[in-house]
């Protein structure tokens, strides 16, 4: 079971670089965060909504309200990090935002130690230090320097995304006697089409088309799945240990940047030399390194 978490902690850095760059695209176009936010929650609801009868969770018996109170917290932190994070992407590409998540790392230990009550190892300590160590390189590595509107909107993002992994591990933990692949698909299809039932009414706010909903599918359909490898890698290998293996995608979203501008695809992303492709390459790096060390410095 160790290899199937860890093979789902990859394919969710895969698809969740992929989604960032299909933000982007849609950015580019409407240049609104929440309108990517609500056409994309409400394609991912009606593709839950059809699978919701046939894989609702099964035993949560005499459990089934805490079950949805949870779902209604994970709602409303990921309904948040969502917003913050595609503002952030205004001032900052997303191959460096998809390296920057790596900083999660850092809440996930303030709040094991301001929150639980947890102690951390001298290594772990370490760890922090070079993550923030690499979030700084990757503000000189070249694009759009950051603002401090753009650090407050990573902040948000870094602080509610964090939460969401929380919730996510609880919420797939709390079925018995159950399959994970099933459980892990169950509790998505449940969240997500709670979520696009609730975003309907935002829909009042925007004068929209058909060819928005087409234009959110690919981003869509991209972060969906890589949320449910993403309850898999946690029901498996935790929370800690689940956003180590993620690790791997700050790296190849710089790999899926780098390719866009081999294809004459630049404007997803930022043109920068090779030698400050280079420096980001080395940032993502350390910032990997780092959440290695946490993981094994006694998580």
């Amino acid at each position: 079971m160790l290899a199937v978490g860890i093979l789902a902690g990859v394919a969710t850095a895969l698809l969740q670089a992929i989604s960032y760059v299909c933000s982007a695209s849609f950015m580019q176009k409407y240049r609104s965060s929440l309108r990517l936010v609500i056409f994309s929650q409400l394609v991912m609801g009606a593709f839950s909504l059809l699978f919701l009868p046939f894989f609702f969770p099964t035993g949560l018996e005499g459990r089934l309200w805490e079950f949805f109170g949870w779902i209604v917290v994970w709602v409303t932190v990921f309904m948040v990090g969502q917003v913050a994070f595609f503002s952030s992407l205004r001032s900052i590409e997303a191959s460096r935002m998809s390296s920057l998540l790596g900083l999660k790392i850092v809440v996930l230990a303030f709040l094991y130690v301001a929150v639980m009550r947890e102690s951390l190892a001298a290594g772990q300590w370490l760890a922090v230090v070079l993550s923030a160590a690499a979030a700084v390189g990757m503000n000189w590595s070249g694009g759009n320097h950051f603002t401090l509107k753009g650090l407050f909107w990573l902040l948000v993002t870094l602080v509610f995304y964090s939460l969401t992994d929380m919730t996510e591990n609880h919420l797939v933990r709390m079925p018995e006697g159950v399959g994970i692949l099933r459980t892990a698909f169950g509790v998505g299809v449940t969240c997500y089409a709670i979520l696009g039932v609730l975003t309907l009414p935002m829909l009042w706010k925007f004068r929209w088309t058909t060819r928005q909903f087409v234009l959110a599918i690919p981003f869509a359909a991209s972060w969906f799945f890589s949320q449910v490898a993403l309850f898999v890698c946690f029901g498996l290998l935790g929370t800690v240990f689940g956003n180590v293996i993620q690790a791997s995608r700050g790296l190849i979203s710089i790999g899926i940047g780098m390719l866009l501008l081999h294809w004459g695809l630049g404007k997803l992303d930022a043109r920068i030399s090779r030698k400050m492709w280079l420096r980001r390459i080395a940032a993502g790096v350390l910032m990997t390194a780092a959440i290695i060390l946490y993981a094994v410095s006694g998580a």
